[in-house]
């Protein structure tokens, strides 16, 4: 898929990259409406808008419809739940080296230019929330019986 420049600044320096590290997985997403919708992340823009497919749609009482294909909007998503089986740190890390949160910087021409202060400010953020789930990593697996 192709993303527009406002998509791949969000992917590269929000966490918008998520449901776009997470097409192919099983996912459960909790909606504002108080529905929830679960299935296997299709496809995912910059924007958060997700298409699902092999859809259980579970609305407010409980009751579970089946879908073939679902489409969610932005606006819509409360949250995603991150399957178990993913390693958050790790993830994240792969994006940020060589994956989803790398920028393209085009031509040769182009590669040899200064990283600009906002691409540096993403990078270091980026480091942050690494460094902040590795301490909550060790801080729970410290406390657990």
């Amino acid at each position: 898929m192709e993303y527009s420049a406002r998509e791949k600044y969000l992917i590269a320096n929000t966490l918008n990259c998520w449901p776009v590290m997470l097409q192919g997985h099983p996912v459960l997403m909790d909606l504002y409406n108080e529905t929830s919708v679960a299935g296997i992340l299709d496809v995912a823009d910059g924007h958060m808008n997700c298409e699902l497919i092999h859809v259980v749609f579970i609305d407010r009482n409980g009751g579970q419809h089946l879908f073939d294909n679902f489409m969610v909007r932005n606006r819509m998503i409360r949250q995603i739940h991150i399957p178990d089986h993913i390693d958050v740190e790790q993830e994240l890390r792969q994006a940020m080296e060589h994956g989803v949160l790398r920028r393209n910087r085009g031509s040769d021409k182009q590669k040899n230019t200064k990283r600009t202060y906002k691409q540096k400010r993403a990078e270091v953020r980026h480091k942050e929330t690494l460094q902040m789930i590795s301490q909550q990593k060790s801080h729970s697996a410290n406390t657990k019986p």
